[in-house]
């Protein structure tokens, strides 16, 4: 009894992993691609550039914004703590490998543009600086150097913008295509070093930024196209670019220069290739504010628009060529099945075996049946070599004498037999017959 016990629980369990397998594959591959965004890791406040480089991801119908950092930090091999769970109250405590462990606070952040906070005791909470702040004590912890909240100041963390917005929850929050995401170490004020406003709309402490997200993707679709804006001469540019970003105390003015420097996009020699990449061209140059727009210059718009009609061009004429190329195939294999049908219909060929002189100016012809065919034509020339004409057609195949008639005096006349057979609504002729011939006296 107690075996039997032991199987049934055994069967139970291996039942309830299988459906449980079976719905989460059913789960799997119920997520459709809905999109595509860019997406980066920044520690722009202590001085550490980026964690991970502006880049483009795929987005799902499952997704929240937990899953893609989820996904991102695990792709790029590294390892997180975190509260709740991705779909529910997602809060990233720290990276793994995220700290450097060489703090340089841009000044922006400590000289005089923000002001030092109190605490909930009205104690005034210093400004980090390079030479005086909390450090990381748990920053080596386990030899991970983890770079997460209370690093260098009690009022530090992880936040994250969408397309320049400061939403809620990482797990409330769904992914749209085309959002520009950038996951942000704030060192001072929760988000005010950050250049977020606070909730209290008369607190003006927080720092004035230039936007930098039209220029985050313009850098993560360069960066996918690297070899190709290389090759065209963009590799200064994007590097002034990327250093201008990276650096917390560029001013607006120096950021519109280093973005109105950078290409749409790096096309290179149009094929049919580019079409995604034009499109991402478009969908970026779309994406820009009016002013940023005004930052493009005529030459470089009209390279995109250039390539978007190459391609409109290259589009039309591969499908005449395909199908041209259908065609070809449908005549070749029409072909091939005409000729099957003829080796399996046409009929063998008969023989003329004797043509005999009868009164009147007439001679008789007999030739051989053919079992195959379904009936035969006679043909008839007063020369061997050309001039023939059919003069009967035999519908019955057992039919195999013909009585011709009206044959004119002193002449030769050539006579020789085919043999045709009908199927399939049509008709196929065999090889002509010997010739014979008859001179009329």
């Amino acid at each position: 009894m107690q075996k039997n016990k032991k199987y049934l629980l055994t069967m139970l369990t291996f039942a309830f992993v299988i459906a449980c397998t079976f719905f989460f594959q059913k789960d799997v591959k119920a997520a459709e691609k809905t999109g595509t965004v860019t997406f980066s890791i920044e520690r722009f406040t202590i001085g550490q550039g980026y964690l991970i480089e502006p880049c483009q991801v795929d987005i799902y119908d499952t997704d929240n914004i937990a899953s893609v950092v989820d996904r991102v930090l695990t792709q790029e091999g590294y390892g997180y703590e975190n509260k709740g769970k991705i779909q529910d109250g997602f809060y990233l405590e720290q990276i793994y490998n995220g700290d450097t462990g060489k703090v340089r606070i841009p000044s922006i952040i400590s000289d005089g543009q923000l002001q030092p906070i109190k605490n909930n005791a009205g104690d005034l909470i210093p400004i980090p600086t390079n030479a005086v702040n909390d450090g990381n004590d748990y920053g080596n912890e386990s030899g991970h150097f983890a770079l997460g909240e209370f690093a260098y100041c009690n009022m530090s963390g992880w936040m994250y913008t969408v397309n320049n917005v400061f939403p809620t929850g990482m797990s409330l929050v769904k992914p749209k295509d085309g959002d520009i995401i950038r996951l942000q170490f704030t060192l001072y004020g929760y988000g005010r070093d950050l250049g977020e406003k606070p909730a209290d709309e008369e607190d003006n402490n927080y720092l004035k930024l230039p936007d930098r997200d039209a220029i985050t993707k313009r850098l993560a679709v360069m960066l996918k196209y690297k070899a190709s804006c290389d090759e065209h001469g963009y590799k200064q540019a994007y590097q002034k670019a990327y250093n201008a970003v990276i650096d917390w105390n560029t001013t607006e003015k120096k950021m519109k220069e280093v973005f109105s420097a950078l290409p749409i996009n790096a096309i290179g020699t149009v094929d049919l290739s580019k079409e995604s990449q034009i499109a991402e061209a478009r969908k970026s140059y779309n994406a820009l504010t009016s002013e940023q727009k005004e930052l493009i210059s005529a030459d470089t718009l009209k390279v995109l628009t250039d390539a978007e009609k190459k391609i409109v061009s290259l589009k039309a004429e591969k499908k005449t060529q395909d199908e041209a190329k259908k065609k070809a195939e449908e005549a070749a294999k029409k072909k091939v099945q005409q000729e099957a049908l003829k080796k399996k219909y046409t009929p063998s060929k008969t023989s003329i075996k004797s043509i005999k002189k009868l009164k009147k100016n007439q001679a008789k012809l007999t030739w051989k049946k053919v079992k195959n065919a379904t009936g035969y034509e006679v043909y008839q020339s007063m020369k061997k070599n050309s001039g023939y004409k059919k003069v009967k057609t035999i519908t019955k195949n057992k039919t195999v004498t013909y009585k011709a008639g009206k044959l004119k005096k002193k002449k030769t006349y050539y006579f020789k037999i085919r043999t045709y057979r009908k199927a399939g609504g049509t008709t196929y002729y065999g090889n002509y017959s010997n010739v014979k011939k008859m001179k009329v006296k």
